[in-house]
């Protein structure tokens, strides 16, 4: 993660940590249990929340993390000084994605009698992070268990990974097909070492040899994403435990520091990690809008949707060997066959939304594409926004072009973009108005019978209320322009007209309904 000069100026690590390392650290447990008693930091008993690398422990109005002294498959973390050469990377990784969280690192010493304190004299013992503690229940995990987190708060989460991956410079020397396999090969050593403990995944050998031919048949695009620059840094642990809504904000934290190879590679394979996780956690809806938001809001190239099956499985198989590891059997399970679904998705298909103004397009397509085959779900397609890319904020700064040709151009780019997204193996949902009979034929002519089309018809007084109710749409679409449209009186075979009066929630079970039959028989490809 690149940090600026200022955020350089504002680390706030106490130059104790240059002391020289002084003879052996005693056994952590008398540290842990200092810090859970409140005996290190000089208030009551704190919780004590024991991840994969690290004891953390809650006070009153801080948080203190040290990073457990043990040997993992991916580090070893036993000697004091690797644990302060993590807890120094970790902070400054850190500090640049949330500087109002992470507050400084400290050295733990114990002084006359054995006591334990952070700083001042006596002998260096440990290295501990203190950050600012956030309220319970704010983790994206605990939002998810407790059914609050919100289409706002995923979006949020987003953005930040965004802002972050665009501040990140590209690696062009990392990011080849080895790198992954790399991974994957050192995930495969840590299920070997999990056999027999009773808590591995059985017939997991399958899983690591799918995987491994799909990341090898995806080279060619592993190698071109390379040379387009999308190899970075990222965090490298993106799931929902390291997610948080502070002080008012998502923020981002606990990225991975201790081992930079793990945490490069393609941005796609950064954000996996959170779509995963969604999925895992049954949060399809929320995976299919992280997906979408990141593609728009970044302008990926559809062809790059062939890379998310793979990623995100490879993402679920992290998860499902640290479980392992944790003596978790039934979640690495859970894991273990998320990863298979992931590598054996149906065929994806072709859903136009057609309809006038206000009659509900965008609503409904966001709802129905969760349950299309995709990785995530379908990527939804919306003329309103592919216009908005030759429009005032695009190179060149045209405004909107509402011409017959360029009208014709829009529909052209929405055509070539869903040719690419099914080939890429992820659905698509086309949000269109289609009211003009050369749109629908444009349209037809690219796909043939292979999509299904839904008109949504709806009252003018339904959608003169709706386009009235936008706020900060995509759509430029205003009451004079619905009061000027007139349904089509000829549709075509290809289209099914379903009435778009009254919920979202119910017209897209009337659209899924309508279109079920019609997608289940089309012919793939």
């Amino acid at each position: 993660m690149a940090m600026t000069a200022q955020d350089n100026e504002a680390l706030a690590v106490s130059t104790d940590t240059l002391a020289r390392l002084a003879g052996d650290a005693p056994a952590q447990a008398e540290i842990v249990a200092a810090f859970a008693q409140g005996l290190a930091t000089g208030e009551a008993p704190l919780d004590h929340v024991v991840t994969h690398m690290s004891h953390v422990f809650l006070g009153r109005e801080r948080a203190y993390k040290l990073a457990r002294a043990r040997a993992h498959g991916f580090g070893d973390f036993s000697t004091l000084a690797a644990r302060r050469a993590a807890c120094l990377a970790e902070f400054t990784l850190n500090r640049g994605l949330a500087p109002a969280l992470y507050e400084t690192v400290k050295p733990v010493r114990m002084g006359p009698g054995g006591k334990v304190h952070i700083g001042g004299g006596g002998r260096l013992v440990d290295w501990v992070i203190i950050m600012h503690r956030f309220a319970p229940g704010a983790l994206f995990s605990e939002l998810a268990r407790d059914q609050h987190l919100t289409a706002d708060h995923v979006i949020g989460a987003v953005d930040a990974v965004v802002r972050a991956h665009r501040v990140a410079a590209p690696l062009m020397q990392d990011g080849g097909v080895q790198d992954y396999q790399t991974i994957l090969s050192g995930l495969r050593k840590s299920h070997a070492v999990a056999l027999g403990s009773g808590c591995e995944v059985e017939d997991a050998e399958t899983l690591f040899k799918t995987l491994g031919e799909q990341l090898h048949a995806l080279a060619p695009l592993l190698e071109r994403r390379r040379q387009d620059g999308w190899t970075r840094r990222g965090h490298g642990d993106l799931h929902l435990r390291n997610i948080c809504v502070f002080e008012g904000q998502v923020t981002l934290f606990d990225a991975l520091a201790f081992d930079k190879t793990l945490a490069t590679g393609d941005v796609l394979y950064d954000l996996a990690f959170l779509l995963m996780d969604l999925q895992a956690r049954g949060l399809a809806p929320y995976a299919n809008l992280a997906m979408n938001r990141y593609w728009d809001e970044t302008q990926q190239p559809e062809w790059a949707l062939a890379l998310l099956a793979s990623f995100m499985a490879l993402r679920a198989v992290v998860r499902m060997t640290v479980a392992e590891e944790a003596g978790d059997r039934e979640e690495a399970a859970l894991y273990h066959r998320l990863a298979l679904r992931l590598l054996d998705l149906p065929h994806p298909r072709l859903l136009a939304i057609g309809g006038l103004s206000g009659c509900g397009k965008s609503t409904v397509a966001r709802l129905v594409a969760p349950g299309l085959p995709g990785a995530c779900g379908a990527r939804v397609l919306r003329t309103d926004v592919i216009r908005k890319l030759a429009g005032p904020d695009a190179p060149g700064g045209q405004s909107a072009d509402y011409s017959s040709a360029g009208r014709r151009a829009v529909y052209q780019r929405l055509a070539t973009a869903a040719q690419e997204s099914l080939v890429a193996g992820t659905s698509v949902v086309a949000d269109a108005t289609f009211a003009d009979s050369l749109a629908r034929d444009q349209f037809s002519a690219v796909f043939a019978e292979k999509f299904t089309g839904v008109w949504l018809r709806a009252s003018q007084a339904t959608r003169l209320a709706r386009v009235a109710a936008r706020r900060n749409d995509a759509s430029d679409a205003t009451a004079a322009v619905v009061l000027r449209q007139v349904d089509p009186v000829d549709l075509g075979p290809e289209w099914v007209i379903v009435e778009a009066e009254g919920s979202p929630d119910q017209v897209a079970e009337r659209v899924i309904s309508a279109a079920r039959e019609a997608l289940a028989n089309m012919p793939p490809g």
